[in-house]
């Protein structure tokens, strides 16, 4: 008789396989779940330095940009313009012809012996090399002339320009004329929230150049420096404590409305153009907010006294 074979019950692994795939399949969708959002989502990136760039609104709502270096010598011709008493069409016509001469930078060459923002030339008796390489002098040299002209303040921008400038192509400066005037509009406070800038993240700030520049150039207005500690030093010149990040700028008291908000919105046009030199995040101003990053005002306008200054 033959060995008898028992043959045990054969131990199935096929529900068990069933199971490990679907817990691998739940698995997979959940992780997909999770991914996908992230690999359809554009990642945002800092705006680099070369892509930053500034902007004054039109009376028609165009958008006039500039880039950060040239709406900083825009702010200087304006705010000599308006330390001077001159009228808003002052500044228009000096920033529409630096724009023309020089794309509002300060050039150290130029036609024969021109030089600066106005392309000024030392042989034609605007001063020597070195004066008219010097922004703030080869502004108030062109306002000197400026004044001379009869009628300036009514003729069309180009013909004042030309006036000054006596140029071989004297139709060229009418290019800039709705740049310049949307630029020293909100440059001048004439027009609230008109000047903004979108930049790159800042690396540094410098509280202390930016009080000094305040000073100089703002001497109207007060400011006070807001420590760390949260305590508050009151400066009019040189900021004392270097570890501040914030700033709040004081307008003076007895201004009409009306002066009142130009000078905010001067105030606050002059600092969004320094913004990247001293390291500007933020500001406040009549119920508004900018930021370096967003490069807009964003809020209501609403009156009030100070403007404040947060730094990185």
């Amino acid at each position: 008789m033959g060995q008898q074979v028992r043959y045990g019950r054969r131990r199935s692994h096929g529900a068990g396989a069933l199971i490990a795939a679907a817990i691998l399949v739940v698995a997979a969708l959940i992780a997909a779940w999770t991914l996908l959002p992230r690999l359809f989502t554009p990642r945002e990136t800092a705006r680099t330095a070369e892509e930053a760039y500034c902007a004054a609104v039109s009376s028609d709502g165009a958008r006039r940009t500039l880039t950060p270096d040239q709406a900083q010598n825009a702010a200087l011709i304006a705010n000599i313009a308006v330390t001077r008493g001159l009228p808003d069409h002052a500044a228009t016509v000096a920033i529409a012809t630096a724009m023309q001469e020089s794309r509002l930078t300060n050039l150290d060459y130029g036609d024969l012996d021109s030089l600066g923002l106005f392309q000024q030339r030392p042989s034609q008796g605007w001063g020597t090399a070195e004066q008219v390489s010097d922004m703030t002098y080869a502004t108030n040299i062109f306002y000197d002339h400026l004044l001379q002209v009869p009628d300036w303040e009514t003729i069309p921008v180009e013909d004042a320009a030309q006036e000054v400038q006596r140029s071989g192509y004297p139709e060229l400066y009418a290019t800039w004329d709705a740049m310049a005037r949307a630029w020293a509009s909100g440059l001048t406070g004439e027009r609230s929230a008109g000047v903004t800038c979108a930049l790159e993240p800042a690396t540094s700030s410098d509280a202390d150049g930016l009080v000094a520049a305040i000073g100089a150039t703002l001497p109207n207005v007060k400011v006070s420096v807001m420590p760390l500690n949260g305590k508050t030093s009151t400066n009019n010149g040189a900021a004392t404590n270097t570890a501040s990040t914030t700033l709040a700028i004081t307008l003076p008291d007895g201004l009409s409305a009306d002066n009142r908000t130009r000078l905010c919105w001067q105030t606050a046009g002059w600092l969004v153009t320094q913004a990247r030199q001293y390291g500007i995040d933020a500001l406040h101003a009549d119920g508004m907010d900018w930021n370096r990053k967003a490069g807009t005002w964003t809020g209501t306008e609403t009156a009030e006294q100070t403007v404040t200054v947060t730094l990185a």
